[in-house]
């Protein structure tokens, strides 16, 4: 164990085993000894890891594609829902971290909506048990990554 030039605790080669092996980018003629941090060294000492990491290796298109997945997520997910997504590049595949909601599959007609307000005020349930069950709901929205909140389908357990 040793520490990174920041002051990070780091794994090294045992004594000056790959001493000099790494080529500094910025100073001419200058070498380093490999450092990993842990996160790195349990992609090859961890058998579960490992066995990821050699897939990987063995199938560079599978890695491609978890590679560009993983980026696109961590450059998206704070949009909010997919129907916000604008141009030409949206994917077609609906992601389950997107929330996807389904689009409704029946056609709702105005004596519907009549009988579901008159099953809701026949449920026993006060106007303000009903108003904090629909502000609970609501009042998990975040403006920062458009998540949460009362978007129809999501409305489906007690509060």
């Amino acid at each position: 164990m040793t520490k990174s030039p920041a002051g990070a605790h780091q794994w090294k080669p045992l004594g000056d085993a790959m001493a000099g092996t790494l080529v500094e980018a910025h100073i001419e003629g200058k070498t380093h000894q490999p450092m990993m941090p842990t996160a790195d060294m349990a992609l090859k000492v961890d058998p579960d890891y490992r066995r990821i990491s050699e897939d990987y290796l063995a199938n560079p298109d599978k890695f491609a594609d978890s590679y560009a997945r993983a980026w696109f997520k961590l450059c998206h997910r704070d949009m909010g829902p997919k129907a916000l997504y604008l141009g030409p590049e949206v994917p077609e595949e609906d992601l389950i971290w997107q929330d996807p909601t389904p689009a409704s599959t029946t056609d709702v007609s105005e004596a519907d909506i009549a009988e579901l307000k008159a099953a809701v005020l026949a449920s026993g349930l006060t106007v303000q048990e009903l108003v904090g069950a629909v502000w609970a709901s609501a009042s998990t929205y975040r403006r920062s990554d458009k998540r949460g909140g009362a978007n129809g389908t999501r409305v489906r357990l007690a509060p």
